[in-house]
């Protein structure tokens, strides 16, 4: 099975697991969330009452960017870049304002038009990000979802960190027993009452001016952080299983490490029988000794001469073949030697 920091390598995140951000246009509160690639991008934009959605793919990317911007020459990821950095690094020059429209002509909310006035190598660029209502799905994928995530892994840091702080407690109390004092007086500090905790800050004004904000300092550059690696968590456990989780076998760090040391090969890791296919035969046989029932392993020139006639077979891939059948071959032996040593010391 692939192992989540080799799914993580490979993992392309995608709009959910990008987090929320906090912005002000002409005095209302709104979050927006955002994924670019080199010829696309998606953006999620909520007042929290109503959420919008666009997603914008190369041809019509392009049509608007020329729309609007008829004078500017730029490739299309210089662009994304510099319309992305005016979302999330507004510079002063950059303005926003934001606009309602219906097919119908009348002003509601059915669909929005956030519009960014900035400077492209010294020259104005404009653009307009046009969203229509999105589904509830993506409200809960996007919202619900990651909060109800976020709330219950800080409940549960705090319940952690409560111990913690009580286990200093005691282990403070018995340096006291001993006859320890601290050097300065103002730094000693009462022990830590878990209720009489709760019920200060229920009483704080912090708390008061917390409620105040709804919540728009959730996604702080901390809040961000913690959204983003429960989405990525949540994308790994709901991942969808493929072949090559089922039947790839990964080599261990620490096999691999011995192996590359022993024969100071720079090529690629493959799991075990598992050859590249450009240079396998019509079949790849596991090593006699290791598994009796298989067919006896075939050298480099016996199946070379499986391959088609007019098809050449360049000398470095018959030595890459070899190195590789050898290594595997190693491990094999390694691991089955393994198990025997384990059998016989078992009681």
């Amino acid at each position: 099975m692939t192992s989540e920091i080799e799914w993580r390598r490979k993992w392309k995140p995608d709009l959910g697991s990008c987090p929320w951000q906090a912005i002000e246009v002409e005095g209302i509160k709104y979050l927006i969330k955002f994924r670019f690639t080199e010829n696309s991008y998606e953006i999620l934009i909520t007042d929290l009452v109503h959420f919008w959605y666009e997603e914008l793919e190369d041809i019509a990317l392009r049509k608007r960017i020329q729309k609007l911007n008829p004078s500017i020459e730029a490739s299309l990821t210089r662009i994304l870049d510099q319309i992305r950095s005016s979302i999330e690094f507004p510079e002063r020059e950059t303005t926003l304002s934001v606009g309602f429209k219906s097919s119908s002509g009348e002003d509601n909310q059915e669909k929005i038009m956030l519009k960014i006035t900035s400077q492209l190598a010294g020259m104005p660029f404009v653009w307009n990000f046009i969203a229509n209502v999105a589904d509830s799905e993506m409200v809960s994928e996007n919202l619900i979802i990651p909060l109800m995530g976020m709330v219950c892994e800080l409940t549960r840091r705090q319940k952690e960190l409560v111990k913690v702080v009580q286990n200093k407690d005691k282990e403070i109390d018995d340096y006291k027993s001993q006859g320890v004092k601290t050097s300065r007086k103002h730094i000693e500090t009462k022990s830590f009452v878990e209720t009489a905790f709760e019920n200060e800050m229920l009483m704080s004004k912090m708390f008061e001016n917390s409620v105040k904000s709804l919540g728009s300092t959730a996604f702080d550059e901390a809040g961000q952080d913690l959204y983003r690696q429960i989405m990525t968590k949540y994308a790994w456990i709901n991942r969808s299983p493929t072949k090559e989780d089922d039947n790839n076998e990964e080599f261990d760090d620490e096999s691999l490490g011995d192996v590359a040391e022993r024969k100071g090969s720079s090529g690629p890791s493959w799991g075990s029988n598992r050859l590249p296919p450009s240079i396998t035969g019509p079949k790849s046989v596991s090593p006699d000794k290791v598994r009796p029932k298989t067919s006896p392993a075939k050298s480099p020139k016996s199946s070379a001469s499986n391959t088609p006639e007019g098809s050449p077979v360049k000398d470095s891939e018959y030595l890459r073949r070899q190195a590789l059948e050898r290594r595997l071959e190693q491990e094999e032996m390694k691991k089955h030697e393994k198990s025997k040593k384990k059998k016989k010391i078992a009681f």
